[in-house]
């Protein structure tokens, strides 16, 4: 991280792009969002509390910015904020703190938090746990760009937030970089100066995005209504199976821990199985197994992953974000 900010204090030096803040909120022309779902309030793993009260959620940095969670424990907010942002979790009734989360909000992007539970006997700034962190429309320039052999690499992009600021991108090799247009590219591909949408997991032990698709060029398109259906990918094992209430759980191979994934299956579901992609069933999906997923997420209900198609048996070893 040190030889990345020295070398975009050069790259700043050089005019080739502006300088990024190094810290707190950012103002910006263009709508962000973070929307979330609290699945759990506990005082331990074993005493589960349901959840009785609403929870009142605002950017600390820009209090106007709030919102109540719905009776499915739902939020969303949205607002001109961008940079390193602390959500405030408070019960909505009396005020009482439950916990803060630190996030990195680029400029105009949206961000999705899956499935939160709240320990509520775990220290104050460790509460607060999402089950994953899905950013989506992050948007920047590439001021900074490493690249391994294996088509693994480390991007640094800067959005156009006021003051720009700098958020780092580590690509895998199976993370899907292309043009606009669809024609598929690869890290080395890739150019200083180019604007860039990447989209994945954002780890919160160092606030760094885990890319699992790259747009280049991608031209900034009306942003959507909040409610509309956006594309997901996912690859990882399978941990839980329950066909019979439909859904399967995933995990992700991402560091320093693991990420878990809900995945839910409708009736026109595909799924496949092996290298042949045979059809198959839920029924055929055995814990441990590699999948591949494709479907939809909506930010107003971020919990869930709608699958579309699952292909069953892709070795685990291989999967990342």
């Amino acid at each position: 991280m040190r030889q990345l900010r020295l070398l975009l204090a050069c790259l700043c030096a050089a005019a080739l792009v502006g300088c990024a803040s190094e810290g707190g909120v950012t103002g910006t022309g263009v709508a962000a969002s973070v929307s979330g779902n609290v699945v759990l309030v506990s005082a331990a793993a074993s005493a589960a509390e349901a959840l009785p009260f609403a929870i009142r959620v605002s950017v600390a940095e820009a209090p106007a910015v709030s919102a109540v969670t719905d009776a499915a424990g739902t939020f969303v907010l949205a607002g001109a904020f961008s940079g390193a942002v602390t959500l405030q979790f408070v019960r909505a009734d009396d005020g009482a703190e439950l916990g803060p989360l630190d996030l990195e909000v680029p400029s105009g992007s949206a961000t999705l938090l899956e499935n939160i539970v709240i320990d509520t006997g775990a220290p104050l700034g460790e509460r607060v746990r999402p089950g994953a962190v899905r950013q989506l429309d992050a948007f920047g320039r590439l001021a900074m760009l490493e690249c391994a052999a294996d088509g693994s690499g480390t991007i640094l992009l800067v959005d156009d937030a006021r003051p720009p600021r700098q958020f780092l991108v580590r690509l895998s090799a199976a993370t899907a970089i292309e043009t606009r247009d669809g024609v598929p590219l690869t890290c080395a591909d890739l150019r200083l100066r180019q604007l860039l949408r990447a989209q994945g997991l954002l780890r919160l032990s160092d606030l760094t995005l885990l890319a699992s698709e790259i747009v280049v060029e991608p031209g900034r398109r009306p942003r959507p209504p909040l409610d509309e259906a956006r594309p997901e990918r996912l690859r990882g094992a399978v941990v839980t199976v329950a066909c019979g209430r439909g859904f399967l759980e995933i995990e992700q191979a991402t560091q320093p821990a693991a990420t878990r994934r809900v995945v839910r299956l409708e009736p026109t579901t595909v799924i496949t199985c092996g290298a042949a992609e045979i059809p198959c069933g839920c029924g055929d999906i055995g814990v441990g197994a590699g999948v591949a997923v494709e479907g939809l997420i909506f930010p107003e209900r971020p919990g869930l992953v709608i699958a579309e198609t699952i292909r069953v048996g892709r070795p685990a070893s291989r999967l990342s974000p």
